[in-house]
Order: structure tokens, then C-alpha cells, then sequence
């Protein structure tokens, strides 16, 4: 995480809908429906999230359920649990990380979500 997270949804909070937004957001509650950032979104480690996502940069520390296309880096912590798809030009599946599913790396993605992250 280059800057400091502006956007927080709280560990008590349960979102169902359409995300959409140009700053970097961290999720630890609950959120299922579509993601749209021209930034970076960190799933944090109480977060649980399923959706369709395309973001800039990702982080994901908690559960992550869906299909997801990343323009920048795609970072899997340890004790994280993603499954579905996951297209990125970059990944980084740290060692203890748990991931289920698709991954295609696709250099042709890079900069197509929302340019260079600043």
C-alpha cells in the first residue's frame, strides 16, 4: 500500500451493491456485487468480499470470492483465500497464501483499468 487508504469499510458493515471510485479503498466487512477503482483495493484481513472486480492494484489479506482483473499488481498475502478468476500482468502469491481457481496473466491488461496508480 504506496499511500495511505482513504476509504474504509468497517469490519461492521455490510455492503450489497456497485462500488465505483478513483481512491484507494479497505475492505474488512462485507461486501458483495461489483468493484470499479482506479486505485488500489486491500480485501484487509477481517474483510470478505464477493464480487466482480477490476481495480488498479489489489491486496487481498481476508476471503475473496470472484472474478477479478487487475491492470497494475495483484498481491495474495499470507492467510489470505481467494478463489474464482484472477487476470493480472503481475502477481505475487506470497508463501501461505490460499488461492483456488483460474489465474491468466495477461501483460495486455496492464493500464487498461485506470492508467498508471500515482
Amino acid at each position: 500500500m504506496a499511500n495511505e487508504v482513504r476509504a474504509v469499510i468497517g469490519k461492521d458493515i455490510t455492503i450489497k451493491g456497485d462500488i465505483e471510485g478513483g481512491e484507494d479503498l479497505l475492505i474488512e466487512g462485507v461486501v458483495e456485487g461489483t468493484i470499479h477503482l482506479d486505485a488500489e483495493l486491500i480485501v484487509g484481513a477481517e474483510g470478505q468480499v464477493k464480487a466482480q472486480i477490476e481495480t488498479a492494484l489489489l491486496t487481498v489479506e481476508g476471503t475473496l470470492d470472484g472474478e477479478v482483473a487487475v491492470s497494475e499488481v495483484a498481491r495474495l498475502a499470507p492467510g489470505c483465500r481467494m478463489t474464482g478468476v484472477l487476470t493480472s500482468g503481475r502477481v505475487v502469491i506470497e508463501d501461505g497464501a490460499n488461492f483456488t481457481g483460474r489465474l491468466d496473466m495477461d501483460t495486455g491488461l496492464v493500464g487498461a483499468v485506470g492508467g498508471k496508480h500515482g
